[in-house]
């Protein structure tokens, strides 16, 4: 028998369909045989399921703020299947053996689908890291953030030199960070201006070597669109929040890049055709580290559970199409990764997204990140009611089950675990 059909799922081109799953791959859509499991979607939208190319996973001596099981049932609750950790994380992997211990880490309590990203700095060992099976590398930090400094010029060159030769992706925190201490969000803004993202981003391309593929994280203006020559993201803060629309001194939306004005705001919404990928940038930090002074809190805020509710409730409020939310949230993320994206097809790793009919009020009481809160509070969400991972139905009906996910690894560390 099948293991699991999902029966009467609105597929995205209006279709009503019973999707047939077993060993974690679509084998059949349209009427179904017996199953093992049936979940009725009762004429739910169901999409694929997403892939969150910019998350913090923190764990270890971090684990107050996330860690690998919170995080990653955050994202399951979400609507997301695959997550990519950065690599400031402590320690930072810099080293292939810190690399393995995370994985493990990781394959031990994710209920999604992972890949984790090598450090870019001067001690990184590059090759090491390439063998174990890092995904990519970076984001590679050209301005300095909460735990990651900025990297000279020299060793960006030299380092973008390497991994070029090694064709692996490196993804790139680009800012220009202006001296003195800050206490509002409009000063966090002039401090990191958005001209100083884009000639930033101008300074990495010229230090890239040919060949080089780059990936620019977190744009927050559109002042850097028409200098970016490869692949870029927007973080969903930079399209729903901006500094004029919270109190002067709100650390709980604080982050790097920062908030830009409300125009900016809206002139990427504008612009949301331009954008290739939509990821969350999830950097969670604890309710008391951010209640401390503007100045002290760190920068970050949760992300991987609200991005698809967000995006989906501007989908029914007819702001962007289906199509671009899959594009930006599934088929384009997998593809800058070189790894399978998934689909409504037969013979497609079964990950998938059930919908709900109707918004809800976003609160930080209701989501599952250990830090408890959230920058969207109060603001719509369509959150799913169904996140299949691998064939496994890994959030359902308030609960979780794990089972589903795998690492994702770079294309050469796969070969060569096939040959051996």
């Amino acid at each position: 028998m099948t293991a699991l059909v999902l029966s009467n799922a609105r597929l995205p081109d209006g279709r009503i369909a019973d999707i047939s799953i077993d060993h974690g791959i679509i084998t059949h859509i349209g009427s179904s045989d017996a199953a093992d499991r049936v979940i009725d979607c009762k004429n739910r939208l169901c999409i694929p399921a997403a892939a969150d190319m910019h998350v913090h996973m923190r764990d270890g001596v971090q684990a107050a703020k996330e860690t690998w099981k919170t995080g990653t049932e955050a994202a399951a609750a979400g609507g997301v299947a695959t997550v990519v950790d950065q690599p400031n994380t402590i320690p930072s992997m810099e080293t292939a053996e810190n690399f393995r211990q995370r994985a493990d880490l990781a394959a031990k309590n994710s209920v999604c689908h992972f890949g984790i990203n090598g450090s870019v700095t001067a001690d990184a060992d590059f090759l090491g890291l390439i063998e174990a099976g890092v995904l990519a590398f970076g984001e590679m930090f050209a301005a300095p953030s909460s735990y990651g400094n900025a990297l000279t010029p020299d060793v960006i060159r030299d380092s973008l030199r390497i991994l070029a030769d090694h064709d692996m992706l490196v993804t790139v925190h680009a800012e220009e960070v202006l001296p003195g201490e800050v206490h509002s969000l409009e000063e966090h803004s002039r401090s990191r201006p958005v001209q100083g993202e884009a000639e930033t981003i101008r300074l990495v391309q010229d230090l890239a070597p040919h060949g080089t593929k780059l990936h620019i994280c977190h744009v927050s203006g559109t002042e850097a669109f028409g200098t970016i020559k490869d692949s870029f993201e927007v973080a969903p803060h930079h399209l729903f929040l901006s500094c004029e629309e919270t109190t002067a001194e709100n650390t709980f939306w604080k982050m790097n890049p920062p908030l830009r004005t409300k125009k900016e705001r809206l002139a990427l919404i504008q612009n949301f055709a331009k954008i290739p990928v939509i990821a969350s940038d999830h950097a969670p930090h604890t309710i008391q580290e951010k209640s401390q002074p503007f100045s002290l809190a760190p920068s970050g805020v949760p992300g991987v559970e609200t991005m698809l509710p967000l995006l989906m409730n501007a989908v029914t409020e007819q702001k962007i199409t289906l199509g671009q939310l899959i594009g930006k949230t599934v088929t384009n993320p997998c593809r800058i990764l070189r790894i399978p994206a998934p689909s409504l097809t037969p013979g497609s790793r079964a990950d998938l997204a059930v919908y709900a009919d109707t918004p809800v009020k976003i609160s930080g009481e209701s989501l599952h990140s250990r830090c408890g809160w959230t920058p969207y509070e109060g603001m719509d969400g369509v959150f799913p009611v169904t996140t299949v991972i691998g064939g496994i139905p890994a959030w359902h009906d308030g609960e979780f089950t794990s089972g589903g996910g795998q690492m994702w690894m770079n294309a050469g560390a796969r070969q060569l675990r096939r040959k051996e």
